[in-house]
């Protein structure tokens, strides 16, 4: 019982993992917190199931839908946020949520308002392991979150450390004036985390939309655990990110199967509120440092 409840905890800490990761990409480097990450999300799974309309498979709708949704992060970032950008960072956070409900006012204006249903990308009996006296089911769609989890983390990490667009997202996020005097273009770097975490998203939407159709309130939920996994985690860490989103599933999972179905998201606030009075930064944030 306590196995087959970790592993449902870590499934579903899987998709918060993956939300967090593409909330931590755009706010790490622009230090924007983008309201409208998961409608964008939203915007793109309605592409994603317009595909499937004209006898595409979810896995060939995943794969063109994700090109288009690196070009929607662009979009939105280069001609609606960079022009304020050095006016007013309040005038950013107003623009996403401006993004936010024009995407789901046209989402249901285009596709109306009745959920659409979207298939498995892997489909199959779950693997069942007996053990002495516990038996686990493992669904395959979970073992595809965990794998694809597993690859993104492992792509950020060599994007980061081994690649020119790593160094340059690190300059950025840590000094945008100084990079840009040592000869680096900031506005390409945050096109690049606006088009990744866009990317990131979207994945999650498809991942989550044959557990929770495709509506215009879809990735509601999922926004609001990733924003929750990122503070656990810190919001300036990939590392924080991943880990924050896995713990919350476990934790969540664990509280509604032996305390109460019903308290499982009370209790995960309570403790997110709890690290935060202890260490506001998060788990695995760093604290900042001004010079007064």
């Amino acid at each position: 019982m306590f196995l087959n409840r970790l592993i449902l905890g870590l499934s579903t800490g899987a998709f918060y993992s993956l939300a967090a990761l593409g909330i931590v990409m755009i706010y790490k480097i622009t230090n924007v917190m983008n309201f409208a990450f998961g409608n964008m999300a939203m915007f793109m799974a309605y592409v994603a199931y317009t595909f499937l309309t004209i006898e595409l498979g979810p896995v060939i709708a995943l794969l063109l839908v994700l090109p288009l949704a690196a070009l929607f992060g662009f979009i939105v970032e280069r001609y609606t946020l960079r022009p304020v950008r050095h006016l007013s960072h309040s005038s950013m956070l107003i623009i996403t949520l401006g993004i936010l409900m024009i995407l789901e006012g046209l989402s249901t204006q285009i596709w109306g308002t009745q959920y659409k249903g979207f298939p498995e990308l892997i489909t199959g009996r779950p693997f069942i392991i007996r053990g002495f006296s516990t038996l686990l089911v493992i669904r395959r769609q979970d073992l595809l979150v965990f794998v694809i989890l597993g690859v993104v983390s492992m792509l950020i990490a060599l994007l980061m450390k081994y690649t020119k667009i790593g160094i340059a997202i690190k300059a950025v996020s840590e000094d945008e004036r100084t990079s840009q005097l040592m000869g680096i273009n900031p506005g390409k770097v945050f096109s690049w985390s606006w088009m990744m975490g866009t990317m990131l998203g979207t994945t999650v939407a498809i991942l989550g939309a044959p557990k929770t159709y495709i509506s215009p309130t879809m990735m509601l939920f999922y926004q609001i655990q990733g924003f929750t996994a990122a503070v656990l985690g810190g919001f300036d860490s990939f590392a924080g990110a991943l880990v924050g989103g896995l713990a919350l599933g476990v934790v969540e999972n664990l509280i509604g199967g032996y305390i109460s179905n019903e308290l499982k998201t009370t209790f995960s606030l309570i403790l997110i509120i709890i690290v935060l009075l202890i260490k506001p930064q998060g788990l695995f944030g760093s604290r900042e440092i001004r010079r007064v």
